[in-house]
């Protein structure tokens, strides 16, 4: 997970989450929401003004993103996660020995997908359970409703673009009516997953997982994020993927170590450059402070760009270690345990900003 803030008390402070894709390791993410929305809680309950501002989310992301923005209010979202949770978990007995319960994922994982090969070999798994699992469990009138932005997204198959479906406008990103299909569109995992369809007749797009391209899509929590320098921001990034890991000794967990890269490295390309654009724009504000008279689309250009300063609280390499088949391990005793893991560290490093970086 990342946290990044413009380091400044407030009144009003906005808060950003993205959810990466991951599998099961979702429930991480499952954990740190619930701990997130214990501090906006505690916060509110101190008289400070924190909001949700927008949620993107890609893959697992996308469907955690549903059941937060899909609800109600905080406490309907805790439920409608649990019950997501719950459907997701496969129950066994808890001697089996984790790798044999995390191959029981390889043929079936309840409500969301089972082993059922195209005829052309083109996926592995049918997904369509997922579909009803989402309208069970998400209200789409209340996302589509939300003054929370919800961002997802995925790739298309032909053009090889990634995009956005999106509750309300963001940034250049338009609006849609979010379905359930937009959700499972971007948890289209390829080659596992069958593309999903958006539209009908025969050159309706086809689209992938979003995380092919990019499994962390900052830029359009930013981007929803209030432009005004005396409106805090705290910027959240669930990180499924530490940066370092063991020496990989079978081919099991090549492919784990292969996925953590995969998925991971791009959130930290992603820090590198939010850092140098922090610079730039710092730079170009103090010579705008130099000018007698600044041109106005200078001073247009730099009120649409944000400083926010990204601050590493990724999952360690004992996560990784502890968790070697997390990826696609919906087991029971490991669902609940990432969950209460997500929770701690959540805890550990977001209490801090909200102590300290959010003002009554």
């Amino acid at each position: 997970m990342t946290g990044a803030t413009n380091g400044m008390p407030a009144n009003r402070t906005e808060i950003g989450l993205v959810l990466q894709g991951g599998g099961a390791l979702g429930a991480y993410e499952y954990g740190g929401i619930l701990t997130l929305f214990d501090l906006m809680d505690q916060a509110k309950a101190a008289g400070r003004d924190v909001t949700l501002r927008v949620v993107t989310g890609v893959s697992i992301g996308a469907i955690n993103a549903a059941c937060v923005v899909g609800a109600d209010n905080r406490d309907d979202a805790r439920k409608r996660l649990g019950a997501l949770w719950g459907d997701f978990m496969i129950k066994a007995f808890a001697f089996l020995p984790a790798a044999l319960i995390s191959n029981l994922a390889l043929f079936e994982v309840p409500h969301f997908y089972r082993f059922s090969p195209g005829w052309n070999f083109t996926y592995l798994y049918q997904t369509k359970e997922l579909l009803e699992t989402l309208r069970e469990h998400v209200k789409f009138t209340a996302l589509n409703e939300s003054k929370t932005a919800f961002v997802v997204t995925a790739v298309d198959v032909q053009s090889g673009q990634l995009t956005w479906f999106a509750n309300q406008k963001v940034g250049d990103i338009v609006r849609r009516t979010i379905e359930p299909e937009h959700v499972l569109a971007s948890g289209s995992l390829a080659p596992q997953f069958p593309w999903t369809q958006i539209g009908d007749g025969g050159d309706a797009p086809r689209y992938w997982d979003g995380g092919l391209i990019d499994n962390t899509p900052l830029g359009a929590a930013i981007d929803a994020l209030d432009p005004d320098p005396h409106v805090g921001k705290l910027l959240v990034v669930m990180n499924l993927f530490p940066w370092q890991s063991k020496l990989p000794q079978n081919y099991t967990e090549v492919s784990e170590r292969v996925d953590q890269l995969r998925f991971g490295n791009r959130l930290r390309q992603d820090a590198n450059v939010a850092r140098q654009m922090n610079k730039l724009i710092a730079a170009v504000k103090r010579l705008a402070a130099l000018v007698p008279e600044p041109p106005p689309d200078l001073l247009d250009t730099i009120a649409d760009y944000k400083i926010v300063e990204p601050i590493e609280i990724s999952l360690g390499p004992e996560d990784s270690l502890n968790d070697p088949y997390g990826f696609r391990d919906f087991s029971q005793q490991d669902i609940e345990q990432r969950r209460d893991r997500g929770r701690a560290i959540t805890l550990d490093k977001l209490a801090p900003f909200f102590a300290g970086k959010i003002a009554a």
